[in-house]
């Protein structure tokens, strides 16, 4: 077995005959000091796998996500599949894709982790923005920067714009959704675009989540945030309940102030 580590991918070249992650660790924990978001397993050059050999990414999984990261596997024949999903344990958790690019796009808007850097003698005021599917990403982002320009120059604020991306149940929490991470990325792009132009420092992020609303205060009691700025778009059809109940919870558990700002229809 071949391992080739470059850049955020590990690279597996011959037959994956048994558990190797204790030999790739080493490999994988020097791409993670550089990619804080996760790495890429290409397995392209792979000419078979055993079920032993498939429990190298389930331990591989194991791992990285207990550093809030993702790994993604790329590139893999089809028989090998096959084996993958025969395997307890990582035929319902492992992320694949088709190509390199595709699990590439992916990891970059997992984005790396919150940071907590402070700024003179007063810590910034952190101010998360949830994006959800639909809604208007400047209009959100526009209101929260008012109100981060209103403390003026003697504390800074910080943007957290974060594209809440809601997984079905039925698929991994890491799996690949590329039309939807497609829209994450517009959403992205369009408000931090509207926090540039009133000078205010804005990280981006895609955080995947099966319950929308808790996963929206999980993120704000992280960030020791002080305010949420959670913009909606309300649905036309009654029956659908979704929205109403992300709101509700935010208001019902959120640790910090949440402002609703409701957008208008086009």
């Amino acid at each position: 077995m071949i391992i080739e580590a470059r850049e955020d991918v590990v690279r597996l070249e011959g037959a994956l005959d048994k558990n190797l992650w204790p030999t790739i660790q080493a490999a994988a924990n020097l791409l993670l000091r550089h990619h804080m978001e996760g790495i890429i397993v290409d397995g392209g050059g792979l000419t078979g796998c055993s079920p032993e050999g498939a429990k190298t990414f389930r331990d591989a999984m194991d791992y990285i996500e207990r550093y809030r990261a993702r790994i993604v596997v790329c590139n893999l024949p089809g028989p090998i599949i096959e084996v993958i999903r025969a395997v307890p344990g990582v035929r319902s958790r492992l992320p694949i894709t088709g190509t390199l690019e595709e699990a590439r796009a992916s990891l970059r808007l997992a984005g790396p982790g919150p940071s907590r850097a402070v700024t003179g003698n007063r810590p910034p005021l952190e101010i998360l923005v949830p994006l959800l599917s639909g809604e208007n990403p400047e209009v959100a982002a526009g209101l929260a920067c008012r109100l981060a320009t209103a403390e003026g120059e003697t504390r800074k604020a910080r943007l957290h714009v974060t594209y809440m991306l809601e997984v079905p149940r039925h698929l991994p929490l890491t799996a690949p959704l590329p039309e939807e991470e497609a829209a994450a990325a517009l959403a992205l792009d369009a408000a931090i675009r509207s926090a540039r132009c009133e000078g205010v420092i804005a990280e981006p992020r895609v955080i995947r989540s099966r319950e929308v609303g808790e996963e929206i205060v999980t993120q704000a009691a992280a960030l020791n945030a002080s305010l949420i700025v959670l913009g909606y778009l309300p649905s036309n059809d009654p029956a659908d309940t979704r929205l109403a109940r992300v709101i509700r919870s935010v208001l019902d558990h959120a640790p910090c102030e949440v402002i609703l700002n409701k957008q208008p229809r086009a």
